[in-house]
């Protein structure tokens, strides 16, 4: 079996795999909450994932399963959180959040029409969710609130807001403001909701004109799950009243209180034509089982799937399926970038066995420190380029599946004397410079140090602590610093 599955994925290596007689299953799942759903624009397709890097493709009107999302391996911990899905001409366009060593705010994107992923380190970082794509533009929105006289933002008053388009292909921005305060995104239509006071007008972002009808005020539409039905919500602590909406002019009617202020018993957004949802209850087994429920709206075809499995045999074949293709692209990419950096290999090789290893609890001895002279090899002379400046290499402190971590020094002439300056430089195992922190100097004239500073280094499984007693000419402070392996 396992050799079938191989030359599978030989044959089709991207992160969207079509399903011919092995359709995949979500496992190990524990309640509804588990499973977040997502249809795509046009509303012809939805997309179920159990975390973000695995995930399933459903056609609406036949219900068949059509595609198996597979994320696993374009980056080292797959930890990504998908917030958008379109799906047109066969070809799945995903996007979210790339949390992959923790980031913050790092996107992901899969461009099946392209064949690329493009992961986090790729991409803007800290513009917010993606709230559309529109072609080959990301669009991201947000408000900029007044501050008042101590600097506090106040929320009830707005400056204006920012719709900002950023196309991956070409790495150009566009950026629009408003003097009005973003609401939301209804993707469906890429028409942006801005309120107006007691108003909200409607930005077609397409054209960038707004439409012609206003409506009463209003955060984000959404589906109730319970009834299918598309309203427009306001939000206050949760989904706190919801009113009937206009789909031709999006404008809403009466509000009354919402059935339920659950963020988690809505779908953020429209669904016109289909309601779908999810139902689940616990087996013999204590497993969960859950099914998709497709009810069309024009005719009240109702279709039930199940997406979920507690089969043993089934969880293995899926398993093993995901273990491969990730092992399949981890090793890729380490091929890839082991020929592109073979040089900076060898190179960073030769310069590492000049580093004895620290102690983890390192205090450094100005009378006892030992450091061999790396000046002239090529790394040092790649990473440190100070002029007139002799490089030492003091210690290795740390070594991790994606990090090695040194204690350096580089001492040079300066205007009071010789300085030596210790510095901790972290690279990756290719031999780039991923961080380069200077933690201490010593300066040292005819008349003796003008400046001595003090140091200690604590190393522990994922990080490294320094803490520094800054000693200039009796003056002392303290600082400290913190080195983590995956960022």
């Amino acid at each position: 079996m396992k050799k079938l599955i191989l030359f599978f994925i030989t044959l089709n290596s991207i992160a969207v795999f079509a399903q011919n007689n092995q359709e995949g299953r979500l496992y190990n799942v524990n309640s509804l909450r588990d499973i977040k759903l997502l249809i795509n624009k046009d509303e012809t397709h939805c997309f179920l994932h159990k975390g973000g890097a695995y995930g399933l493709i459903y056609d609406l009107q036949t219900g068949k399963q059509v595609k198996e999302v597979v994320f696993y391996g374009f980056t080292k911990d797959s930890g990504f959180k998908t917030h958008f899905f379109d799906y047109k001409n066969d070809k799945a366009l995903i996007a979210g959040f790339d949390q992959s060593g923790n980031q913050s705010e790092h996107i992901f994107l899969w461009d099946e029409a392209s064949g690329k992923f493009h992961a986090g380190k790729d991409l803007p970082t800290n513009h917010g969710i993606v709230h559309d794509i529109i072609g080959d533009e990301i669009v991201y929105a947000f408000p900029k609130f007044a501050k008042d006289k101590k600097g506090k933002t106040n929320f009830n008053k707005i400056e204006e807001s920012f719709v900002q388009f950023y196309n991956w292909k070409t790495q150009k921005w566009r950026l629009h403001t408003y003097p009005f305060e973003i609401k939301d995104i209804i993707d469906s239509r890429s028409v942006a909701i801005f309120k107006d006071g007691n108003k909200v007008k409607f930005l077609d972002l397409n054209t960038l004109s707004f439409l012609k009808h206003t409506s009463n005020a209003y955060d984000a539409l959404v589906t109730y799950y319970t009834d299918g039905k598309v309203y427009a919500a306001i939000h206050k602590e949760g989904v706190d009243r919801i009113a009937p909406v206009n789909p031709n002019t999006l404008q809403a009617g009466r509000f009354q209180k919402a059935p339920s202020s659950n963020y988690l018993d809505y779908y953020s957004g429209e669904m016109r034509k289909y309601h779908v949802r999810l139902e689940g209850s616990k087996n013999v087994d204590q497993d969960y089982d859950v099914d998709l429920i497709i009810n069309n709206k024009e005719n009240g075809d109702r279709k039930t799937i199940r997406i979920t499995t507690s089969d043993k045999e089934q969880i293995e074949l899926v398993s093993t399926r995901i273990d491969a293709i990730e092992e399949q692209r981890l090793n890729k990419a380490n091929d890839i970038l082991n020929e592109k950096y073979a040089g900076q290999i060898a190179e960073l090789k030769e310069w590492e066995v000049n580093f004895d290893w620290l102690p983890n609890e390192y205090t450094h001895n100005y009378n006892h420190v030992k450091g061999r002279d790396v000046t002239n090899y090529k790394m040092s002379k790649r990473l440190f380029r100070t002029p007139n400046t002799t490089t030492y290499a003091i210690g290795k402190i740390s070594e991790c599946d994606d990090s090695k971590t040194f204690l350096v020094m580089l001492r040079g002439p300066q205007a009071e004397g010789t300085e030596s300056v210790f510095a901790v430089l972290k690279t990756d195992h290719y031999g780039n410079r991923l961080q380069y922190q200077i933690i201490a100097r010593s300066v040292a004239s005819n008349l003796g140090y003008t400046q001595m500073d003090e140091f200690s280094i604590s190393t522990s499984y994922n990080k490294t602590t320094i803490h520094v007693v800054e000693n200039y000419m009796g003056e002392k402070r303290n600082r400290q610093y913190t080195i983590y392996c995956n960022n």
